[in-house]
C-alpha cells in the first residue's frame, strides 16, 4: 500500500458522551452545587461566596472564591483535558495562596469531572479566573449535535486585576434549588472548618459539628478511624438525617443511611430509635475509595474491611444504648405468656431469656409482636426438652466441637451413641442415689442399697463390668446358714432371697462362670463378696476376720473349685486403724476394707467426674431477671414499651 494514501482518522464523541462521562454531576442539582464548592476547597480559599436567587426563575448564579485561581495556560490545560488527573498533575493536597491561612488539606477532586457541573443549571457558563495581577475571562458552552467536541470553550477578555480567586457564573435555565434546601445542603455536607468559610447572599453558612464522644478504631491492615453517635434527643441536632454518616477529609460522603445496616437486619428505619441516632464514620483512609461524584464508596478490599468493623461496632453500640429500651420489650413479651412460662423449670425459663437477649443483640430494633411470638414457640419446644436440649446443643456447637460430632457419628450410629450416653446416665444416678444413702445412720434402706450396688459392680474395677457377676442365690445360702448357727434371728428380704440382711449390714454374693477349653460351663471363675454396713458403722479387724471366715464357708461348701478366687469388699463410714486388707502368699482369697467415701470417689473417677462438672455447671446462676420479673408481675393491666 501507498504510504501516502494513509489517511489519519480521529474518533467522535456522541452527543450524549459528555451525560455519560460525568453522569449524577450535571443531572442532580444537589451533587453538582457540592462539587462546585469542592472545587473551591481544593483550589485552596479560605471563603467561598455562593449568589442564589430568591426565588427559583431564571437569574444568576455565582460561586467564587479566594483561592489560588489560574493563568491563562493553566485553565486551558485543565478545562480541555477530559479524565484529567489532579494528583500526577498537582499533587494529593491543596496548594494555597501566599496570603490566605493555610491548613493541611487533602484535595477532593480526582479527575476533573467536577468542572462539568454547571452544566447541570445552564448550557453554558462563564469562567473569571485571576492571579499575579492578570484576570482572564472563558464562556465554556455545550457543542450542537454536529459537532466532535463535547463542548467549546471561548477566550473572552484579559485584563488587571489584584488579587487571587475564581468565579464560574451562569443564567440558571434549570434545576433551581430552593434557598432553605442550599443552606441544609452545604450545612450537612461539610465539616466546621476554620479556615474555610461559605457564605450564601451573604449569610454564613452553619456547617457540621462532629465534637461528639468518640471512639477510635484500628482496621487491621489498613489504620485508624473514628467513629461517634449523635443522639438528636441530646443535641438537638435534626433527625432528618439519620443512620450512619461517612465523612472522608472533612467532607460527606453519600447520605447519613441505614441502607447497610437494614440489610444486615440489625435496625429497622422506620423505628423511633433509628429516627433518633446518626453514626458517624471519619475515615480518610478510604480518600481513594469515593465515587467520583461522592455518593458512596467503591467495592474495594479496604472499604470492605471497613465497613465490615463499622457494621460490628455499630452494633454493639446500639445494644449498649438501647439496653434498657430491650429489657423493657422483653419483660412486655414475657409477660404475655406468663402462664406458660410459670409451669416451665427455671432453667428453661432462663433458656428463653437468654434466647431473647441474642435476638434482640443481633436485631438491634426488633417488633414487639416478633419477640412475643419467639416466646410462645419457646415455650412449647421447653415442653418437650427432649428434642429441644438436642436443637440447642447442636445450635451451640462451636466448629471444632461439630467436627468432632461428625467423626464420632462416622464411627458410630446415633443408636449406638444413646446406647453409651443412657448407660453412663444411669451411672451417674446410680452414684448420686447412693451418695444420699450410705452414710445415713438412721436409713431404713440399708438393705435396699445392695441391689443398687449390684447395678454397680464396675465401681470395684473394670473386671466387673461384665455382665456375667450376677447374684448368687446357692452361695448366698451358704452364708445364711453361718449365721444361723451364731444368731438367732436373721432377717431375710422377701424381695431378694440372694441377699444376707443383718441387723447392722447387708451381703450380696455375686459369681461368674467358668469355662473349659470346648467352651463349656466349668464350675465358678470367681466370686465376689460385697458387704454394706449401716451408716456410721466403723470396720475393725474383726469384720475384716467376720468376712473371711465366710469366704471360708463357701469354698469348704463344694460349690466353688480349689483354684476360684474370692474378694470381699467390706464397706463402711470409717476404719479403725487394724482394718487391714486380708490376704495369705498363695491364697485365692482377699479381702479390702473400704470406706463409702472412697468408693465413691473411685466412681467418680470412673465416670471422669462428670457428675461434679455438670452440678458445676448447673451451681450457676440460671435465672433471667426480666423473665423472672414478666411472670411475677400482677395480671390486672396491660404493660406497654
Amino acid at each position: 500500500m501507498n504510504q501516502k494514501s494513509i489517511e489519519s482518522l480521529l474518533p467522535r464523541f456522541g452527543i450524549n458522551f459528555l451525560e455519560d462521562h460525568a453522569r449524577r454531576i450535571m443531572t442532580d442539582p444537589k451533587i453538582a452545587l457540592i462539587e462546585l464548592i469542592a472545587n473551591c476547597w481544593d483550589a485552596g480559599a479560605n471563603r467561598v461566596d455562593i449568589v442564589w436567587p430568591l426565588e427559583p426563575r431564571p437569574d444568576i448564579i455565582r460561586i467564587e472564591d479566594d483561592g489560588t485561581g489560574m493563568t491563562r495556560e493553566e485553565f486551558t490545560q485543565r478545562w480541555l483535558e477530559l479524565n484529567y488527573n489532579r494528583k500526577e498533575t498537582q499533587g494529593e493536597y491543596v496548594a494555597f495562596p501566599p496570603d490566605n491561612q493555610k491548613s493541611h488539606r487533602r484535595a477532593y477532586g480526582t479527575n476533573g469531572k467536577g468542572r462539568h457541573s454547571m452544566f447541570c443549571f445552564a448550557g453554558e457558563y462563564e469562567v473569571e479566573t485571576w492571579r499575579d495581577g492578570y484576570a482572564n475571562l472563558f464562556i465554556v458552552k455545550r457543542a450542537g449535535r454536529i459537532s466532535t467536541t463535547p463542548y467549546i470553550i471561548s477566550h473572552s477578555n484579559s485584563y488587571s486585576k489584584e488579587g487571587h480567586g475564581t468565579s464560574i457564573s451562569c443564567v440558571i435555565a434549570r434545576n433551581c434549588l430552593e434557598l432553605n434546601v442550599i443552606h441544609d445542603l452545604i450545612g450537612s455536607k461539610f465539616i466546621v472548618d476554620p479556615s474555610f468559610q461559605i457564605y450564601v447572599n451573604g449569610e454564613l453558612i452553619e456547617m457540621t459539628s462532629l465534637k461528639f464522644d468518640m471512639k477510635g478504631i484500628t482496621v487491621k491492615g489498613y489504620g485508624e478511624i473514628s467513629l461517634s453517635c449523635i443522639d438528636s434527643r441530646k443535641t438537638g441536632k435534626t433527625s432528618r438525617q439519620h443512620g450512619v454518616a461517612w465523612w472522608v477529609n472533612n467532607r460527606l460522603v453519600g447520605e447519613p443511611s441505614w441502607k447497610d445496616f437494614v440489610e444486615m437486619s440489625y435496625i429497622d428505619a422506620r423505628t423511633v430509635e433509628a429516627k433518633r441516632y446518626t453514626f458517624v464514620v471519619e475515615a480518610d483512609l478510604l480518600a481513594d475509595d469515593v465515587n467520583e461524584d461522592w455518593s458512596g464508596f467503591k467495592d474495594t478490599d479496604r472499604f470492605i474491611a471497613v465497613q465490615s468493623v463499622v457494621r460490628e461496632q455499630v452494633r454493639e453500640w446500639l445494644n449498649e444504648l438501647l439496653v434498657d429500651v430491650h429489657k423493657a420489650k422483653k419483660i412486655a413479651a414475657a409477660s404475655r405468656y406468663k402462664k406458660d412460662l410459670k409451669e416451665l423449670p427455671l432453667d428453661s425459663r432462663f433458656h428463653i431469656g437468654q434466647f431473647l437477649d441474642d435476638i434482640q443483640s443481633r436485631v438491634t430494633v426488633i417488633d414487639s409482636r416478633v419477640l412475643e411470638a419467639t416466646v410462645e414457640v419457646m415455650s412449647k419446644l421447653e415442653r418437650t426438652r427432649t428434642g429441644y436440649a438436642l436443637l440447642e446443643q447442636l445450635a451451640q456447637l462451636n466448629p471444632d466441637d461439630l467436627e468432632g460430632l461428625h467423626s464420632i457419628l462416622e464411627s458410630w450410629s446415633v443408636q449406638e451413641a444413646r446406647i453409651v450416653l443412657d448407660e453412663l446416665g444411669r451411672r451417674l444416678n446410680l452414684i448420686s442415689s447412693l451418695e444420699k444413702l450410705v452414710e445415713n445412720p438412721s436409713s431404713d434402706e440399708l438393705h435396699d442399697i445392695q441391689p443398687l450396688f449390684e447395678q454397680g459392680l464396675w465401681i470395684f474395677g473394670p473386671e466387673y463390668e461384665s455382665l456375667q457377676f450376677l447374684a448368687n442365690r446357692n452361695l448366698a445360702t451358704i452364708v445364711k446358714k453361718f449365721f444361723k448357727t451364731t444368731i438367732e434371728k436373721l432377717k431375710t428380704p422377701q424381695r431378694r432371697p440372694d441377699f444376707v440382711a443383718l441387723p447392722d449390714s447387708s451381703i450380696g454374693i455375686y459369681s461368674h462362670d467358668a469355662y473349659d477349653e470346648r467352651g463349656e460351663v466349668a464350675g465358678i471363675g470367681k466370686v465376689l463378696i460385697v458387704e454394706l454396713k449401716r451408716g456410721g458403722f466403723r470396720i475393725t479387724r474383726e469384720e475384716i476376720k467376720q468376712a473371711s471366715d465366710y469366704a471360708s464357708q463357701i469354698r469348704n461348701s463344694g460349690k466353688i473349685g480349689r483354684d476360684t478366687d474370692i474378694v470381699g469388699f467390706v464397706l463402711g463410714t470409717t476404719l479403725a486403724s487394724d482394718a487391714q486388707e486380708s490376704w495369705q502368699e498363695g491364697s485365692h482369697t482377699r479381702i479390702y476394707p473400704r470406706t463409702y467415701s472412697t468408693v465413691l470417689r473411685q466412681a467418680h473417677a470412673r465416670t471422669f467426674n462428670l457428675q461434679m462438672k455438670i452440678e458445676e455447671v448447673k451451681g450457676k446462676q440460671l435465672c433471667d431477671p426480666e423473665i423472672e420479673k414478666a411472670i411475677s408481675m400482677p395480671d390486672q393491666g396491660k404493660f406497654f414499651v
